[in-house]
């Protein structure tokens, strides 16, 4: 489960880009950057299949879970950034073929615009088809949904199998769910009602899309800012009286629980003005309602939570902050946590905002905000100790999770 959401056309030229990937709670999601390449091979293999290779691929930082070829979010150093979402379709899926991952990794790699990244995505779906287990520590299929923008564009785009449709828009927020019906600018096809046609309604119920997205799309008529966006990853559904003690699947900040299978592993938030490098904000583990967001200019010197490609170091980062994060479980935090954690992290926009100009400057912030991170987390530690609230059902779930924490892949 997944919310993204996307604002082109700002007065100021800004763009902004956030997402939360909600994945099984014991799957580590890293950061990694990758440089731009010349491969030599004519071919590269994906998660499950192989796929002709280009001349040239483009630096880019993807956000991925450790065991998949491709991600769930990512941003490349044209200043494209994207992210997919699971939805569920009538019919059977497909054979082993691209994951929506796998698309949104090579649309980054070779495209230099939202537009050319769409264009990508279509020609390869059209070409390799898509399909494949997409889940951790059980099997989970399904069709994509993406949406890509850039400083300039905005496009939706929906999928089912090798058909597709999309929108270009000045904002836009997707869920689990597909968005167009008859109003795509393009389709794959003929022109129909695209959502009617090709939805499984009762799955999408059940994933609380429509309800997720509901929220963030709230946000679109806000005057946004990063620190909105990031709140907005940070929203909770009314009836959630405490997300550490029952899962909540139609939450934007997902909690894992009871019935609810997956859990908000990683968030991101990309600021695109002009022709300054991307400024990327990461949590770099789950829980973003209790995590902070800090800063990562692109193209700077990898610094935690963004990692070199295959560096183990990246998976151990994540696992270190959820093992922080099963401490709360079963707890309620006091106000003052909260406080401390919105004061950490307005210092570190204000920081960026005085020092944007200089990526030596933001280099520092963003080793500065990680020694506060680092320090924040274990004084809190040692306050918050694992409580008893929660119904049988929810603290039996996190115990089973507990016992399999770090231990189920490795990186690859």
């Amino acid at each position: 489960m997944w919310d993204t959401i996307g604002i082109s056309h700002k007065i100021d030229g800004t763009a902004f880009f956030a997402k939360n990937s909600d994945r099984s709670p014991n799957e580590p999601q890293v950061v990694e950057f990758f440089p731009a390449a010349k491969p030599n091979e004519k071919t590269l293999k994906a998660t499950y299949i192989e796929v002709e290779q280009v001349q040239e691929t483009r630096a880019m930082l993807l956000s991925r879970p450790v065991w998949m070829w491709g991600g769930e979010m990512g941003v490349n150093d044209c200043g494209v950034v994207i992210g997919n979402e699971a939805v569920f379709t009538k019919g059977k899926y497909g054979a082993p073929a691209l994951t929506g991952m796998d698309l949104l990794r090579l649309a980054l790699e070779r495209a230099e615009s939202a537009k050319q990244a769409l264009d990508t995505v279509i020609a390869l779906l059209e070409r390799y088809g898509q399909g494949g287990n997409c889940g951790f520590d059980h099997k989970f299929e399904y069709d994509n949904a993406f949406l890509i923008i850039d400083k300039d564009d905005l496009f939706v785009l929906d999928t089912v199998g090798k058909q597709w449709a999309y929108k270009a828009l000045p904002r836009a927020s997707i869920s689990n769910m597909l968005n167009l019906g008859s109003d795509a600018d393009a389709y794959s096809g003929e022109s129909i009602d695209f959502a009617a046609k090709n939805q499984d309604p009762l799955f999408t119920f059940f994933a609380g899309a429509k309800k997720r997205r509901d929220c963030t799309q709230a946000q679109l008529d806000a005057d946004t800012d990063v620190l909105g966006l990031m709140q907005s990853l940070r929203q909770h559904r009314p009836k959630v009286k405490n997300p550490f003690a029952q899962g909540s699947v139609d939450s934007v900040c997902m909690h894992a629980g009871g019935l609810v299978g997956d859990h908000t592993t990683q968030s991101m938030v990309v600021e695109l003005k002009g022709t300054a490098a991307p400024m990327v904000w990461l949590t770099g583990g789950s829980t973003p309602c209790v995590s902070l967001f800090k800063p990562y200019l692109f193209g700077n010197k990898p610094c935690a939570p963004v990692f070199a490609a295959k560096d183990k170091a990246a998976q151990e980062y994540w696992l270190t902050h959820e093992r922080f994060i099963r401490g709360l479980i079963g707890t309620t935090l006091p106000p003052e946590y909260y406080v401390e954690r919105d004061a950490l992290e307005q210092s570190f926009v204000a920081g960026v905002a005085v020092n944007a100009h200089s990526a030596g400057a933001v280099a520092e912030l963003s080793e500065f905000a990680l020694r506060q991170e680092t320090e924040f987390y274990a004084k809190w530690s040692k306050i918050i100790k694992p409580g008893p609230l929660g119904s049988r059902r929810y603290r039996s779930y996190w115990s089973k999770k507990n016992t399999l924490l770090g231990k189920e892949r490795e990186i690859s």
